[in-house]
């Protein structure tokens, strides 16, 4: 049964991207700017109660957050994406999302803001259902959601028998060809302690709930769920129907693995309740329709790429990624711009390095945004001149975890933040100093979880879980990734507005703009020289706090969130 989203989608059809909006912030028109929402034209709404001081050398020494964009404004963007939905990669409010965004960062005074096409394989369910005739109480299933990528049916959908198979039970030709097969996804977590083999630093470890069960969705729909995949194509299966172990209101919008594989069994998503009954329907011999209709397409994404000019031009680079479910998946863009419109102010003497902006596309596809844009440059030298990368995905969540009965409550938490980085002193110490500067709770700065992943074997090797892995993985570039992890965060069509501390964004993004100059005015050498055995209490000298021993192993993480 397909949840109503053109609520969403109404409201980006309306009109098309002009010369007016690019205008409106200086800009000029891009005769490749795609079909996007009538919010466009309003990109730069509210710019008005912007910051406008220039800055002087000692707003470059130490940043004043009195001059960055409030939080009103990042509430008032926050609204406006969540209405928008979910942003597949290259769908039409994916699309419309690049264009408000490249528009910002005109206003913000970004220099040369420019497109750099992204190829991929867009598909966008359009109709999903499951109908098994002759049961009870009624022969329509509540489906919570679909996989992305696993394929697509006729208008008429696939008829076949059903079958269940337990979560330890592989799929084979002979227990799923040409069936339905539905299967149980368990819960999976992980020992918190266990990141402590990976600590360089723990800001605050006083609050580090060093006993508690890190048990979000990404751990098996990024893991387990993507091999039963793997076996229901192998095996030829007519479709699959994954049981998740939480109630519809959790399961509802699910969307992931997000490989961008495209594969041939068109898989739904059901809560545990509903699961349990098609568990029956399966041991009675019932024959189902699955339907899940996609449109898909070869396209073009785009990346946005703009530059802060500085008194060099070596680069140092802010990334997040545009694509995603909802607002806090991704976030991080609109962090970008208030740093951006902070640091355009700055006197270009006074910045060591040039900052570069990289919205990048293809999160959603399996890192193929960034992998394009290393693709494109290996040889033109762009590359060559970057010095250092921060990433900034999901800013000021909060925690949430389920009940008894599999509903998302709140914990009156913070969602747990990192940095994922390689074992470089310098990486260490600026994002130990931006915990400090930030003094928003917990932190930790964390090396990779596969650090000689190279990326030859696709997303699910990841150096560590978020989209700057891909920097460090491919090109060997300095990278530190700040991501959390919260368990709606691959969910579609819910509320993350009111999931969201836009107090803790706010300074979030404030202390990243600090770490952006400091790194600026760190030597290319020492931001690339490696370490062992790195620990960090950040550029104060002050001593490490002693860390609990990890009485686990190391973890292992799937493919990035």
């Amino acid at each position: 049964m397909k949840p109503s989203r053109n609520s969403y989608i109404a409201l980006l059809c309306a009109t098309t991207v002009t010369a007016a909006i690019l205008a409106s912030c200086g800009g000029s028109s891009n005769p490749a700017a795609t079909t996007a929402s009538s919010i466009a034209s309003n990109a730069c709404q509210g710019q008005e109660s912007w910051p406008n001081r220039a800055l002087t050398a000692a707003d470059a020494s130490k940043v004043d957050p009195q001059q960055f964009i409030s939080e009103a404004q990042l509430k008032a963007w926050a609204i406006e994406t969540d209405a928008q939905g979910l942003r597949a990669t290259g769908n039409l409010a994916h699309d419309a999302y690049i264009d408000r965004l490249a528009a910002r960062l005109r206003c913000a005074g970004v220099q040369d803001v420019h497109f750099e096409d992204v190829p991929v394989t867009r598909w966008e369910a359009k109709k999903w259902s499951l109908n098994v005739p002759g049961a009870t109480p009624a022969s329509s299933i509540r489906v919570a959601s679909y996989a992305p990528y696993s394929g697509t049916t006729p208008a008429s959908g696939v008829n076949a028998p059903l079958t269940f198979l337990s979560a330890n039970t592989e799929a084979t030709t002979a227990n799923a060809k040409g069936k339905i097969v539905v299967f149980e996804i368990e819960e999976s977590s992980i020992p918190l302690a266990g990141f402590l083999l990976y600590t360089m630093g723990i800001y605050k470890p006083e609050s580090f709930p060093v006993t508690k069960q890190y048990n979000r969705p990404f751990l098996y729909l990024l893991g387990a769920m993507v091999s039963r995949l793997e076996q229901l194509e192998a095996a030829g299966a007519a479709g699959g129907i994954a049981i998740l172990p939480v109630a519809y209101e959790t399961a509802f919008g699910t969307y992931a693995p997000y490989d961008g594989k495209l594969l041939h069994t068109p898989t739904l998503f059901v809560d545990r309740d509903e699961g349990g009954r098609l568990k029956q329907l399966a041991a009675a011999n019932k024959t189902a329709t699955l339907t899940l209709q996609a449109q898909i397409d070869k396209v073009n994404s785009r990346n946005i790429i703009g530059y802060i000019p500085g008194a060099s031009d070596e680069l140092t680079v802010i990334n997040s990624h545009t694509d995603g479910t909802n607002y806090i998946e991704d976030n991080g863009p609109d962090a970008v711009v208030g740093i951006a419109q902070y640091y355009a102010r700055l006197p270009k003497e006074q910045l060591p390095r040039s900052m570069m902006v990289l919205l990048s596309a293809g999160h959603f596809t399996g890192g193929s945004a960034i992998k394009q844009f290393l693709k494109n440059h290996e040889e033109d030298g762009l590359v060559d001149r970057i010095a250092s990368v921060v990433t900034i995905e999901h800013l000021g969540a909060e925690e949430y975890e389920p009940d008894e009965k599999g509903v998302l409550q709140p914990t009156g938490e913070p969602e747990l933040g990192a940095f994922f980085m390689p074992e470089h002193q310098a990486l260490a110490d600026a994002a130990f100093d931006m915990f400090k500067n930030a003094d928003v709770g917990f932190g930790a700065v964390l090396k990779p979880t596969d650090p000689t992943s190279t990326g030859e074997n696709g997303s699910n090797a990841p150096a560590w879980p978020g989209e700057g892995q891909y920097f460090y993985q491919i090109a060997r570039i300095p990278t530190a990734n700040y991501i959390t992890g919260p368990y709606y965060l691959l969910n579609w069509g819910v509320n993350t507005v009111e999931k969201t501390n836009f107090t803790r964004m706010r300074k979030l993004m404030t202390s990243f703009a600090q770490m952006q100059i400091d790194l600026s005015k760190k030597s290319k050498e020492s931001l690339r020289t490696s370490s062992i055995a790195v620990i960090t209490a950040g550029n104060t000298g002050l001593p490490l706090p002693a860390l609990p021993p990890s009485p686990i192993g190391p973890i292992k993480l799937p493919v990035g969130i």
